[in-house]
């Protein structure tokens, strides 16, 4: 088995060696001539002067290419009939202004307070701009009062309890 691989080995150490003869004896012009055949070049080697020049483009192509200008800008829009209305224009669908979402407030009495009526506060803030934005605008006011009447509650109870909370500490010296 081995007298085999040994075998293979020096075979294609041969043909190797013959490979290598054959490349050093052929000119580089005849790789680079087979190479432009293989390539389809016309002349070999290309003339550089000739490469860096672009074609030309026909004078019928650059006529059809040519960028139309631009139409004239239509003349302002001046009311019925070319006259203007006076006054003030209609508003077509006014809206109020949006409630405040106090959301900084509802967020600051959760964290120094008491949490669950902060949250509930924080839930009502973010009711607001949305139900704005769905143009419902009395549900928006709503949601802005009620935010309001958390926070108010979550800073009460958490005064209501921390008064109570710290005396019991301090009494029993925990």
């Amino acid at each position: 088995m081995s007298e085999e691989i040994n075998k293979n080995n020096e075979e294609a150490r041969e043909q190797n060696e013959q490979n290598v003869e054959n490349l050093q004896n052929n000119e580089p012009e005849s790789i680079e001539k087979e190479w432009a055949d293989a390539l389809h070049f016309d002349k070999w080697p290309p003339d550089p002067v000739e490469s860096q020049i672009p074609p030309s483009i026909p004078d019928e192509v650059l006529a059809q290419s040519r960028i139309p200008e631009p139409p004239s800008a239509p003349e302002p829009f001046t009311g019925n009939n070319g006259i203007m209305p006076e006054g003030p224009a209609p508003v077509a669908d006014a809206q109020p202004a949006m409630p405040s979402t106090y959301l900084v407030w509802s967020v600051i009495a959760t964290v120094l307070c008491c949490m669950i009526p902060g949250i509930i506060a924080i839930v009502y803030s973010t009711k607001v701009s949305s139900r704005y934005f769905a143009r419902d605008y009395e549900g928006s006011r709503r949601a802005s009062e009620m935010a309001q009447y958390w926070i108010i509650g979550s800073i009460v109870l958490g005064l209501v309890l921390n008064t109570i909370y710290f005396p019991l500490m301090l009494v029993s010296g925990v």
